[in-house]
């Protein structure tokens, strides 16, 4: 991918100049078979130029022929021009979401002690870089802060700060440290220890827990490919915090018939808005005390199947802001 390209794909205005800079933390790029998702991803990371780069590739899949057609185009967007201490570690053949990421995770957390973390498909908001950075920074000592995450499905009324602590790790564009990565539990061991006491320290609906259950028990035994609920399993059963932002600041533009977990793209959560986080207005909690509110509202729109109820108004909203960027272009 040539720069050029590069800054036609981000559409940068005025605004965001001020945003971009040599970004201190490691960056840790999560790409496999989709060329036309990687190149607008890693525009964003080109623009703000990540001292260290961590890219992380499944190999092809031995029974679809057109894979490695597919997996090599997609390693050639991977174009580093700026200083930068680059590691590509990428498989020759097929090891499964759940293995992949976890011992490239593994890798990258050997080297360094915090990072950013993007999959191919979701697609940053620029101010998302230096909220990871910021947060990284203020919690780096506190053992009960496991995650920080990008995304957000709720709404800003729900927050009393310009962020609050949840138990949800959302996976779609994320950080962590080290301390808290080595924690992972792939078995979902202390989970499954004791689901009530989970339950009641989660304070979600029965219908909730229930399908959350369900899900956790499809990747245990292998039926679903999964890093990312074992990681959630990890942090409720550690009844530790995972760290919201009150606006979206990524967008999963991966719904899609390539897509082995999102593939509808009419979902609720498919190509959502992002905005940009006033970090010079940032108004912090005053600890790290889970928000009962926004936690419960994060766990029945993801499993209490309360999104359906929301369709309309997120597709609306999608549309109005659609409409003010078009007006602002």
């Amino acid at each position: 991918m040539k720069l050029p390209f590069a800054l036609k794909i981000l559409t940068i205005n005025e605004r965001y100049h001020s945003l971009i800079h040599t970004l201190a933390k490691p960056t840790i790029f999560i790409i496999y078979n989709r060329p036309d998702l990687i190149e607008q991803v890693f525009a964003h990371i080109w623009a703000v130029q990540p001292k260290h780069l961590f890219v992380i590739a499944d190999g092809p899949r031995a029974d679809r022929a057109n894979d490695d057609t597919l997996c090599q185009p997609t390693r050639d967007v991977i174009q580093v021009d700026w200083d930068c201490d680059l590691h590509l570690k990428y498989s020759d053949e097929k090891m499964g979401c759940q293995q992949r990421i976890y011992t490239g995770l593994n890798r990258a957390f050997e080297t360094y002690d915090q990072a950013i973390i993007l999959k191919d498909d979701c697609l940053p908001e620029l101010s998302f870089f230096g909220f990871c950075e910021s947060m990284l920074n203020r919690y780096a000592d506190d053992d009960a802060v496991m995650h920080i995450s990008g995304s957000n499905f709720v709404s800003p009324k729900q927050f009393e700060h310009s962020y609050a602590f949840t138990q949800y790790s959302t996976p779609w564009g994320w950080a962590t440290w080290r301390r808290a990565w080595n924690r992972q539990d792939l078995q979902m061991v202390e989970f499954f220890k004791a689901p009530k006491s989970c339950r009641e320290q989660l304070g979600i609906s029965d219908k909730a827990f229930s399908k959350l259950i369900k899900r956790l028990r499809k990747v245990h035994t292998g039926e679903v490919n999964s890093w990312a609920y074992p990681w959630l399993a990890t942090t409720i059963a550690s009844n530790d915090r995972c760290l919201t932002p009150k606006g979206n600041l990524i967008s999963n533009i991966g719904f899609d018939v390539r897509s082995t977990h999102t593939a509808n793209p009419d979902s609720f959560f498919a190509n959502n808005l992002t905005e940009r986080f006033d970090q010079e207005r940032c108004d912090h909690p005053d600890s790290v005390e889970l928000s009962a509110r926004v936690n419960q509202e994060v766990f029945s729109l993801l499993f209490g199947g309360k999104y359906r109820k929301n369709r309309f108004w997120r597709k609306l909203r999608k549309l109005m802001g659609a409409l003010r960027k078009s007006v602002r272009s």
